[in-house]
């Protein structure tokens, strides 16, 4: 990686408006909807129940181009992986709207040749025609591939890890389907090519296209919607999670669910693989 160039580069304001049929596509590319009886998820996925929009479609907007692949840049993009997201919501999402995205690097963390680096990527959302402030959107992304290119800034305190010794209060289970890769990338914006190519998959060290990571805490955030917040998206405050394995489209989602003083933690497990997608996951609910 090119850190001066990286450190340095700016970024546009991306303006994008979006309406309640974006809403609506981006909760069925969580699965919502797939019980036509379930009366708690029908408001996110159709417009005659006083629709909502579902709180973690605030990670999808304002999305930048593919900025990493960039010849400029000499990261290794094939090789960047989403390592942690962390969403704070200002005021509950609006069915529609018009926002301003202002992106900025924040840090990059060395960890050393052989062992990649971590990029730190900060979105602050806006209301574009009251300028009020929306979201804070903070990104990690691990690149496997630029290991030993030096340190940027002060990277952000780490999500506190799970009690090992929990036991989740709860856990809800989705079965993913097999296109939900190429579903989710059109519902998001994020048109990364791993997760549509099989070239490009292996490129990258995985025999198929791999889901995003934003769509399991999506999952998350789902699960969450339907044991503590039904009928009300309002109440989720924060929300975060490291990306410990991909899901591929298809995969069994365990979400488990732990309750707290503070907030609602949560881990996600590929059932049928056994492997963990999620861990450290944290959604903190406002009392109204």
């Amino acid at each position: 990686m090119n850190l001066d160039h990286v450190v340095a580069r700016r970024f546009a304001p991306i303006h994008q408006s979006y309406d309640w049929r974006d809403c609506a596509l981006y909760a069925l590319g969580l699965g919502m909807g797939d019980d036509p009886l379930d009366e708690d998820e029908l408001p996110y996925v159709y417009e005659g129940r006083d629709q909502r929009a579902v709180p973690s479609m605030g990670v999808t907007l304002g999305w930048p181009p593919l900025w990493i692949a960039e010849p400029e840049t000499g990261i290794a993009w094939t090789k960047v992986l989403h390592g942690e997201q962390r969403l704070t919501l200002h005021r509950p999402l609006p069915v529609g709207g018009s926002i301003r995205a202002n992106h900025r690097i924040s840090a990059v963390e060395d960890k050393g040749p052989m062992r990649g680096a971590l990029l730190y990527f900060d979105t602050e959302l806006f209301d574009a025609i009251s300028g009020e402030r929306l979201a804070t959107l903070c990104a990690t992304d691990f690149l496997r591939g630029d290991g030993g290119c030096g340190n940027h800034g002060l990277p952000p305190v780490a999500i506190a890890p799970i009690d090992g010794n929990s036991k989740p209060s709860t856990s809800v289970t989705y079965r993913t389907p097999p296109q939900a890769a190429l579903l989710y990338r059109l519902v998001s914006r994020d048109y990364m090519p791993i997760h549509a190519d099989p070239a490009i998959a292996r490129e990258a060290g995985f025999d198929r296209p791999i889901s995003h990571g934003l769509n399991t805490l999506g999952l998350a955030c789902r699960a969450i919607l339907k044991r503590y917040a039904p009928g009300r998206p309002e109440r989720i405050s924060t929300l975060a999670a490291r990306f410990i394995a991909p899901a591929f489209p298809g995969d069994t989602i365990r979400i488990d669910l732990f309750e707290t003083d503070e907030a609602i933690r949560f881990r996600a497990w590929a059932l049928d693989r056994q492997v963990m997608l999620l861990d450290r996951g944290e959604c903190r609910l406002f009392d109204r």
